[in-house]
């Protein structure tokens, strides 16, 4: 019985032991790609300028047509402010899809679904999300370096989102836009890709540096860009964020005058909303509005030498910020500019060149 006990005792310990040099294998190897000077992608510097096929909701939001290997389309829904990129769940059960997702490995230990981006798209020219340095999915120890999407497993969140937004069957995060220049043409309702910036943003109030979380070698790690917005001469940093939405409640629907569930928005810190509503008592307040938060209705915000309004911003507890999205940006910023105010602006900005300009 003791060499029963002993020779199981040895044996729990070597697999414990093989789990640990596993682990500390792949974080010293996640750690070298993180702080490395290589990228995935090599990016063409010149490519000719392409129009992305899109679909707009409310003219402030939008989801790009991909085309699929089997000559079909799909939609994925364009979220600068975003995550990872995902193809959603319950998009994953046909049969043009479900026999092309693999498994791979984050962290060495923990199994993930993906799908290859040339497995789902047939088109060539079609912008591809970048892997993110961040999230390194190996199988087994070598990186993963093609692009791909991961396929989540179901929850709550997503259950909603896939209510909400049913013809969202890709959510294309902040990886999609990395690497590349865009312009997003709201007021004609056009997306295109490969139109870099290279004007001096001296010469021009319209065009401004975008920052971005980079590693010791310069290199971004995370693809959420900080800009700045004037609202009653006040400069405030926030987050370019393509993808912001209200999630409307019925108080919402009913005081927005809407049968829509989502709408789009941008998001400002709890400190600046009450700051906002002290000051000024007479700009339209919607309580409980997108789900159980407030939104307020600003007459007029600058960016740029444009003045652009209303806006309908969200409130949000400031340690979305400081906590929060500081993991994954240059700076504490202190909301995010979306569709209620980007829905007036054609706007180019560049991940290479880290400006961003906004035209009419």
């Amino acid at each position: 019985m003791k060499k029963i006990i002993k020779f199981t005792l040895l044996g729990i310990l070597a697999i414990v032991a093989l789990f640990a040099i596993n682990f500390f294998t792949i974080k010293k190897l996640d750690a070298n790609y993180l702080h490395s000077e290589s990228l995935f992608l090599k990016q063409d510097s010149t490519p000719p300028p392409h129009k992305v096929p899109s679909h707009f909701l409310d003219g402030a939001r939008f989801l790009v047509k991909i085309p699929m290997a089997n000559n079909d389309t799909i939609l994925g829904f364009c979220d600068s402010g975003g995550g990872l990129s995902m193809l959603m769940p319950f998009a994953k059960n046909t049969s043009s899809i479900s026999d092309k997702t693999k498994k791979g490995f984050l962290k060495g230990v923990m199994p993930m679904e993906y799908i290859l981006f040339g497995d789902l798209t047939n088109d060539p020219k079609f912008p591809a999300p970048m892997p993110m340095r961040y999230f390194a999915l190996r199988k087994p120890f070598s990186l993963i370096d093609e692009p791909y999407l991961i396929v989540p497993p179901e929850d709550e969140e997503l259950k909603m989102f896939a209510d909400k937004l049913p013809m969202m069957k890709v959510f294309l995060g902040q990886g999609f836009f990395m690497g590349k220049s865009w312009t997003l043409n709201y007021i004609d309702q056009e997306i295109w890709v490969n139109t870099p910036l290279d004007e001096d943003p001296k010469n021009d109030h319209n065009i401004q540096k975008i920052g971005f979380k980079k590693n010791d070698a310069g290199i971004p790690i995370y693809g959420h860009p900080s800009m700045k917005i004037q609202v009653e001469g006040e400069t405030i940093d926030v987050l370019f964020d393509t993808g912001a939405t209200f999630v409307l409640s019925e108080n919402g629907q009913k005081l927005l005058q809407t049968n829509k569930s989502t709408l789009a928005g941008s998001f400002i810190a709890a400190s600046i909303f009450d700051k906002w509503q002290k000051n000024h008592p007479d700009w339209k307040v919607y309580p409980e509005s997108d789900m159980s938060r407030d939104i307020i209705e600003v007459p007029l915000v600058k960016i740029g030498e444009f003045g652009v309004g209303p806006v309908l911003f969200s409130k949000r507890p400031d340690e979305n910020w400081s906590k929060g999205m500081i993991q994954s940006m240059d700076k504490v910023v202190k909301g995010a500019i979306g569709g209620s105010a980007l829905k007036h602006f054609k706007v180019t900005i560049d991940y290479n060149s880290e400006l961003i300009k906004f035209g009419k």
